[in-house]
């Protein structure tokens, strides 16, 4: 949850190689399929972005 919202926070800010970061770090660690797949979403979701 707390990479949830430093994602955002660097999202608001333009910063997307940051937000992008926290996702990885967070799929780096995490072993519970439902918030991999929530992060490796939010991950391809700023894919979308610049």
């Amino acid at each position: 949850m707390r990479a949830l919202h430093r994602m955002y926070g660097h999202e608001e800010s333009g910063d997307y190689d940051s937000a992008r970061q926290e996702m990885r770090d967070v799929l780096a660690v995490e072993v519970v399929p439902y918030y991999r797949q929530l992060a490796q979403e939010q991950l391809d979701d700023l894919d979308d972005e610049p």
